[in-house]
């Protein structure tokens, strides 16, 4: 991830977690009666997201040594997450949620709903998508020095993508 005031020393730095508020935000659409999986924890060792969602009444499972691509844990209903910022990776992770084929919410860029890939990987359950406004900018804390520290707003806006959620148009603007 990147933030355009660095420019001209443009450093891209992928160490960011997603922030308490993030969750906030959506708690109120999240179902009490089902498990998460909060899938993209591979070596995030200092992520509290898990922790977050615990805290707003979620039952959560998660691992640090489970990679999306290969590993789920065994009983779970959906998923909510924040996948890596790297589009590679992230085109990965989408298409094996559509593997898994189970509800989830992720927080991706906004300028991800534009490209062809989405399309591409979700093209038989476009119907399925749906999308959460925020009323403003998401924020996240960034790994510095071994420590989560909180970042200003950053260059771009993230929605919350959704599938098979089943939202009502009045939940999709926060």
């Amino acid at each position: 991830m990147a933030m355009l005031k660095d420019c001209p020393n443009f450093k891209v730095h992928d160490d960011y977690y997603t922030s308490k508020k993030a969750w906030e935000n959506i708690n109120h659409l999240i179902p009490k009666d089902k498990i998460i999986w909060e899938a993209c924890m591979l070596n995030s060792h200092k992520s509290k997201s898990p922790e977050y969602l615990t805290d707003l009444g979620n039952e959560v499972v998660y691992d640090t040594t489970y990679d999306i691509l290969k590993d789920q844990p065994e009983n779970y209903d959906m998923i909510i997450t924040n996948p890596p910022f790297d589009t590679n990776i992230k085109k990965q992770i989408f298409k094996r949620l559509v593997e898994l084929d189970k509800p989830f919410i992720i927080i991706i860029n906004t300028m991800n709903t534009f490209t062809k890939y989405i399309r591409d990987i979700f093209k038989g359950n476009l119907n399925d998508l749906q999308i959460i406004t925020p009323d403003t900018k998401i924020l996240f804390n960034k790994l510095e020095n071994g420590e989560l520290i909180k970042t200003k707003p950053p260059s771009f806006y993230c929605i919350y993508l959704c599938y098979k959620m089943k939202l009502t148009p009045e939940q999709l603007w926060l």
